[in-house]
């Protein structure tokens, strides 16, 4: 019985390699191959990289060290910058597994890591560079680490789990839900907190205040410009209690975790109120809940309040996948069934999802995908056709009105290929955004080209020019009936009126 056993725990180990592998190898051909341009996000991560610091104007310093090292091994090209989101993404699920392996079963493991390798927005972050894939990776580690250092505290494991979570820290400040996590667990869990009151826990806090430390010498030099620009996210200055938000936060995630994965999450959350589940009564699935609960409801009360994009509680997820493995693993019926329906699903839909971006542009178009991919499209020819309008217009800068728009010609223009000063037009009195940090001298002004994208933005821009004429627009296609339309404006004589106070986006 023993054998047969440790045969079948094999033949799961074996299964999860070789699935693990097989995506690996996809995502990876995928991120070669896709058709789609980086994202303005992706290209501001690169600007960053090309300088070392320990942060950057709206993010931790984590994305920017990563294609760092990825762009000084294979080049600038979009695919070196976005090669390691798959690698992490298998990191995550190794860790996954691990974790399910430690607290419940190798099976509960394996289907831990399948859940997270096969969600939906796994899926979409494997063939992007985004802060996501490295919080997500150091998260899992963390969590795997944090249940070692439970049932057998040391100062090593204390040390790794302090740095890890650190690492998390930097990667993106979603991390604070972790500890949100921790400290909820210390209020009923009696190993947890012994581990954590013992010279062992000293080793954890050292671990993460030495790992923060310069970040948060960079902050305090810097203004902390980045925790601001996360605060000013939340968007609590405009009209408060937006009820269809909320819903459609809610319903978003049936698309970021799996639409039937989800619903096994919800299920769950009545079976443990109704007590209608014995694993309520489990110490380590009650630590799992802390680490799902708090960013999941609290990202979902700011979407009903103001906003909230898709992601933002994505944090929720590898402890969510651990769950309900285990609970697959622990119930007698319904929940396997559903849980490998659910894995069909979002396999056949990651599958369709990579063919569309790696096939050509067309197709893509013609199953009504357009508006999703277009911006990740067009960026080389936007690029050249600002190249040619300077040249003709022996522009002395190119002025831009919008962040997106100054990251794509700043990457698709790099080294040389748009040899101009490109600058971007503040809103307000100070910079709000990393493209607007270098300030438009008058030198830029002497004969400059203003693109605007925001039409709405003509009186504000052009009351900052001494002369401010149209010369057209630049109209570059994206694919069904997509375009991305620049006004084209000469302008000279820069004298800037003046703001009070910044404007909030």
């Amino acid at each position: 019985m023993k054998n047969s056993s440790a045969s079948t725990e094999k033949n799961w180990q074996t299964f999860l390699l070789l699935s693990g592998l097989g995506l690996l190898l996809l995502r990876i051909l995928t991120v070669v191959f896709t058709t789609l341009n980086l994202g303005p996000d992706e290209a501001q991560y690169w600007r960053w990289s090309t300088s070392f610091d320990w942060g950057y104007y709206s993010k931790p310093p984590m994305i920017a060290w990563v294609i760092g090292v990825e762009t000084s091994l294979f080049g600038d090209a979009e695919w070196a910058i976005r090669i390691g989101s798959p690698l992490f993404h298998v990191f995550t699920g190794a860790m996954l597994y691990l974790l399910g392996k430690h607290i419940w079963s190798v099976r509960a493991g394996v289907l831990a890591a399948l859940i997270y390798l096969l969600m939906p927005a796994v899926w979409l972050s494997s063939i992007i560079m985004s802060t996501d894939v490295q919080l997500m990776a150091f998260w899992a580690l963390s969590l795997f680490l944090l249940f070692l250092f439970r049932d057998a505290p040391s100062w090593k494991l204390g040390l790794a789990l302090g740095i890890s979570i650190g690492f998390g820290f930097l990667s993106k400040y979603a991390m604070i839900y972790f500890l949100v996590g921790i400290g909820l667990s210390l209020l009923f869990d009696k190993p947890l907190r012994a581990a954590f009151l013992s010279r062992s826990g000293l080793s954890a806090i050292a671990g993460l205040v030495l790992t923060l430390l310069p970040h948060i010498a960079w902050s305090i030099r810097t203004g902390f410009k980045t925790v601001s620009h996360t605060a000013d996210n939340a968007n609590w200055d405009q009209e408060l209690l937006n009820p269809e938000n909320g819903l459609k936060f809610l319903g978003d995630q049936f698309g970021v975790f799996g639409p039937l994965s989800f619903a096994l999450l919800l299920a769950f959350f009545v079976a443990l109120v109704i007590g209608a589940t014995q694993l309520r009564r489990d110490s380590k699935v009650r630590i799992l809940l802390t680490f799902i609960l708090p960013p999941l409801t609290i990202i979902l009360l700011q979407a009903f309040i103001s906003r909230a994009h898709a992601n933002w509680a994505a944090s929720a997820y590898p402890a969510a996948a651990v769950l309900m493995a285990v609970w697959a693993c622990h119930a007698t019926k319904y929940v396997r069934p559903v849980l490998y329906a659910g894995f069909a699903i979002n396999l056949i839909a990651g599958l369709i999802f990579t063919f569309t971006v790696v096939a050509p542009a067309e197709i893509a178009n013609d199953l009504g995908l357009a508006n999703a991919m277009k911006r990740l499209r067009g960026w080389p020819e936007t690029t050249e056709r600002v190249k040619q309008l300077a040249i003709e217009m022996n522009a002395s800068a190119i002025i831009l009105d919008e962040r997106e728009v100054w990251h794509g010609l700043d990457y698709y223009g790099r080294d040389g290929a748009l040899d101009f000063p490109l600058r971007a037009w503040r809103r307000s009195s100070h910079a709000e955004s990393f493209s607007e940090e270098a300030p438009i001298s008058q030198a830029d002004a002497a004969n400059a080209i203003v693109l605007l994208y925001r039409q709405d933005d003509f009186d504000k821009i052009s009351a900052d020019f001494e002369t401010f004429e149209s010369a057209g627009e630049i109209r570059q296609p994206l694919g069904g009936s997509k375009f991305r339309v620049l006004s084209i404006y000469r302008a000279s004589g820069f004298q800037p009126v003046e703001r009070a106070s910044p404007a909030v986006e």
